[in-house]
């Protein structure tokens, strides 16, 4: 299977309009045309990016292979169900590792929070639904603090969505997947595990899987209250 990120080749956007695609196909091919004093092997690849792209029934298959490997590739870093998280050591801290010797609702140490998150809501009510009344809203205007390391200096992510088992955010810079990080905001604060990290643009998207969390829920009478 062709490996080759046709988009990345054309430096362009993966939802570029065709327009762009075309303009940009133009710009580099008179760049790196050997009659142009440039390389035939970058010219060759130029061209092969936009003999796929370029076409719409070709861009649509090759943007399905691309989707079927990412699949493949998140299926084997992940080979767990998303709601399948390890069971939570809570004889230490999960960020800092610090002894928890009294039950306490956070850590001394990293201040990070201790409640474990369950697998499902309380009561009977559907996880879904649950899930839609009582979560509180997340906004693209919302910031948050990541802290990569208990002793590191926090970066300034900004929330995507947050959901019973985890959270999003767009950040700066990617985040390995497998790290163990800690985001606080105001909606929630939580220690994650990374399970996954796209470019978006000029950003990241980080996904992370709760592993302890204090979240701030939305109450009957659309207050608020700490779970």
């Amino acid at each position: 299977m062709d490996r080759r990120n046709h988009y990345r080749e054309l430096h362009v956007q993966p939802d570029a309009p065709i327009g762009v695609i075309r303009a940009a196909y133009r710009a580099l091919i008179a760049l790196h045309h050997p009659d142009s004093g440039g390389h035939h092997q970058r010219a060759a690849r130029i061209t092969e990016a936009w003999h796929i792209l370029g076409d719409a029934e070709r861009r649509a298959a090759y943007d399905a292979r691309r989707a079927a490997r990412g699949d493949a590739i998140r299926a084997r870093r992940a080979p767990s169900a998303p709601s399948a998280a390890p069971p939570v050591d809570l004889t230490a801290c999960p960020f800092c590792r610090t002894p928890v010797l009294v039950e306490r609702a956070r850590c001394a140490r990293c201040q990070a929070p201790l409640a474990p998150v369950p697998d499902h809501p309380p009561g009977d009510e559907d996880a879904a639904e649950w899930e839609r009344r009582r979560l509180p809203r997340v906004s693209r205007a919302d910031w948050s603090l990541l802290y990569l390391d208990w002793r590191s200096e926090p970066v300034d992510v900004r929330l995507r969505n947050l959901s019973l088992g985890g959270a999003s955010v767009y950040a700066g810079a990617p985040i390995a997947v497998g790290e163990r990080v800690r985001i606080a905001g105001t909606p929630f604060d939580a220690v994650l595990d990374v399970v996954a990290c796209r470019r978006h643009g000029v950003v990241f998207v980080v996904h992370g899987r709760f592993v302890t969390a204090h979240v701030t829920v939305r109450t009957e009478r659309d207050g608020a209250t700490t779970s």
